[in-house]
């Protein structure tokens, strides 16, 4: 999705006539990579890769450990997915041991691939004269790339973070430790004193940013995630109500509570799996090291849930186009918004978003259309339900929720062109 965000803007950016070169991770390793996305961008945009290379200790304790795991009995250990940040400072133990060592691997591995990124930037530059150098995380080591790379060309540096770095609310497990929260610190810390604008993703997040480096705080402000304008397939529809979710289940998104409102729902109105159906894509097959089919046969749903796997956006595009109605699923993190409802709201889909009243996602789709419920309200969730299943049972058509436009990513995007020429003219009155 933050590749997606940067695909366009860096369109929409050169439709008003800007130079845009892109430096980027190596492509080689992306599963299912989708060459066709490559055709919304506009000529003449350029794009530079950059291979992550893994430090030598790294190396060498992954060949180890493959060996001495081949002579071990085979375990499984459950653990959990992520750890909030208190969490993360009060697990102790042989495990908190080895997220020590991950989350340092992770900043060695980030810092090679920054240094790298900021040659190739300079190298680049040698051939074009650039107004300045955006930053796009996560994963949030870019920042240091572009923090190198405007230092050694002495252009601003605009620092867009798609989701909070240091303040990040949860930690996946492997990385969950203190050196990484004090790390990430120390590196956000420098990267915001030197740039020149830093963009957040959403109200509370920027909130809290700025609570965090008040020093700073009249270089933080808000670029949100948007939607875009690529055609959309016709809606496909039966006589099943589609219950659809695309995307990724981890960390805290539970899929429990749609369960149990669907259950209720399901024994209420005397419904069958012709009628009703829940359907998730992507990577959607565990929670929590639990299949998700597992959680659905607990809660007594079942027969009513369908799961996919991973497919191009073209196909995705087209799933979420059959739904009836398109479902977000529950984060704990209030900084961020998922980047799918900004898709969502453009389909002729009913919206049941699953968020706490005071969440930044609450706040994004306060007056649209979209059911929004906190995740803990089963009854209002099942009445919900009940509702868009009748009013789809007498054929009524749901519009987008983003239909007058104010989602539209154009807008962020001309804001954000608004302050690299603001930065820009202030860099070159003040050399």
């Amino acid at each position: 999705m933050g590749g997606l965000r940067w695909q366009e803007m860096a369109r929409y950016m050169a439709e008003q006539g800007w130079g845009v070169d892109v430096v980027a991770r190596d492509f080689s390793d992306v599963e299912q990579m989708d060459p066709t996305r490559l055709m919304r961008l506009h000529r003449g945009v350029r794009i530079f890769s950059v291979r992550v290379r893994e430090p030598v200790i790294s190396q060498l304790q992954k060949f180890a450990w493959k060996q001495i795991k081949a002579l071990l009995p085979a375990r499984k250990r459950a653990k959990p997915d992520a750890l909030s940040q208190n969490e993360v400072f009060e697990r102790q133990g042989p495990r908190a041991m080895v997220r020590s060592y991950h989350a340092r691997m992770e900043f060695v591995r980030g810092q090679i691939w920054a240094r790298t990124a900021a040659r190739l930037s300079a190298g680049i530059a040698r051939d074009v004269s650039f107004r300045a150098v955006i930053t796009s995380g996560p994963p949030h080591m870019a920042h240091e790339a572009g923090r190198l790379a405007s230092k050694r060309l002495r252009i601003p540096h605009i620092v867009d973070m798609r989701d909070p770095w240091s303040l990040v609310q949860r930690l996946r497990e492997e990385i969950a430790s203190p050196i990484w929260v004090r790390r990430a610190r120390s590196f956000e810390t420098r990267i915001i004193n030197s740039a020149a604008l830093v963009t957040m993703n959403t109200q509370a997040a920027r909130d809290a940013m700025r609570g965090a480096y008040k020093e700073f705080r009249d270089k933080i402000t808000v670029i949100r995630n948007g939607s875009d304008d690529e055609p959309l397939p016709p809606p496909v529809r039966d006589e099943c109500f589609r219950l659809r979710f695309a995307g990724a289940i981890y960390m805290d998104r539970d899929p429990r509570p749609v369960f149990k409102a669907a259950k209720v729902v399901i024994d209420r109105l005397g419904l069958t799996p012709e009628k009703f159906l829940l359907e998730f894509v992507g990577h959607a097959n565990v929670f929590s090291n639990t299949p998700t089919s597992v959680i659905a046969e607990q809660e007594g749903v079942a027969p009513f849930v369908k799961i996919g796997s991973q497919m191009p956006r073209h196909r995705v595009m087209e799933f979420l186009a059959g739904a009836s109605m398109l479902l977000s699923l529950p984060q704990d993190s209030d900084y961020a918004v998922p980047a799918k409802i900004f898709e969502y709201v453009r389909f002729h889909a009913w919206m049941l978003v699953l968020a706490t009243p005071t969440s930044a996602t609450a706040e994004v789709l306060r007056h649209s259309d979209a059911d929004v419920v906190d995740p803990t309200d089963i009854e209002s969730m099942t009445e919900i339900l009940v509702l868009r299943y009748q009013e789809f049972s007498k054929g009524i058509m749901p519009q987008p929720a983003g239909r007058d436009g104010r989602f539209d990513r154009w807008l962020q995007t001309e804001k954000l062109i608004e302050y690299i020429e603001s930065c820009s003219a202030t860099a070159r009155l003040t050399e």
